[in-house]
Parts: structure tokens; sequence; C-alpha cells
């Protein structure tokens, strides 16, 4: 039966949902800047540089740092604007984006490091961002679903 009871229960599940979906988002975006941010004190590349050494991993590093604060806000149920589900999704893709771009720069703009000159710091950011970017999709998915 399509009664307004049924229909309103049916828009409740549906905002529940998303309300659950946004924060499991939050959550795994809260997770990764914080790994990314943590990737940043690893050796990125032969010699023991760290990623704080390396131009593009000190941007990115501030804006996993921003992604950090802003989840935890929004976790914490102190900032429960739309405003603050965007930020949200802008500086995770943002910290995503920039990860993946901090890979091309070095790949191709630096000239003498090489594939095999990465070592396992810098893979593990180069994940974590590559998870960021794909987050950031998901969290958009949410935000137009919602969207009026």
């Amino acid at each position: 039966m399509d009664t307004p009871e049924a229909r309103h229960e049916g828009n409740v599940a549906r905002w529940a949902s998303r309300d659950e979906a946004e924060r499991s988002l939050s959550l795994l975006a809260l997770g990764l800047a914080a790994a990314y941010f943590i990737t940043l004190f690893l050796p990125w590349v032969t010699g023991s540089i760290s990623g704080w050494s390396i131009r593009p991993g000190e941007e990115v590093g501030l804006l996993a740092l921003a992604v950090v604060l802003v989840e935890l806000l929004r976790l914490m149920g102190l900032w429960t604007t739309q405003g603050a589900d965007l930020l949200g999704f802008c500086l995770t893709a943002a910290a995503g984006v920039m990860g993946v771009t901090a890979w091309a720069v070095l790949e191709w703009a630096s000239g003498s490091i090489g594939i095999n000159g990465f070592v396992y710091g810098f893979w593990l950011a180069f994940v974590v961002a590559l998870l960021l970017v794909a987050v950031a999709a998901l969290r958009l998915a949410v935000l137009r679903r919602s969207a009026p």
C-alpha cells in the first residue's frame, strides 16, 4: 500500500541510510588522511628522504591534516551542516588528487629518481592517495543523492 505513512517511513529510511553512509565515509576519510600524514614521516626515496622533505609531499600533508581535523569535528557531531559535508568532500578529494600528483611529479619531473628509487613510504602514500580519491568519489555520490 502506498500511504503517506509508508512514503514517510521510506524517506526516513533513505535519510538514515544516507547519514550512515556519510558517517562511514567520514570515518574512512579520517583514517586514510591520518595514514597519509604518517607516511610522510617514512622514507620516500633512497637515502632516507622522507615525504616531508619533498615539495608535493608537504602540501599534501597539510591537506591531510585539514581532512583529519574537519572529519573529527563532523564525527563528534560538533559541525553537522551541509557546508561541513561539502568541505569534507573537497578536502578529501584535494588530498587524494595532490597525493597522486606527488607521484607524477616525482616520477616524471624529478628526472633522476626513477621508479626503482622509490621506497616503501612512497608506495604506501601512493596507495593511500588512490584510496582517498575513491572515498571522495563515493562522498560525491552520497552528496548528489541528497541534493535537492
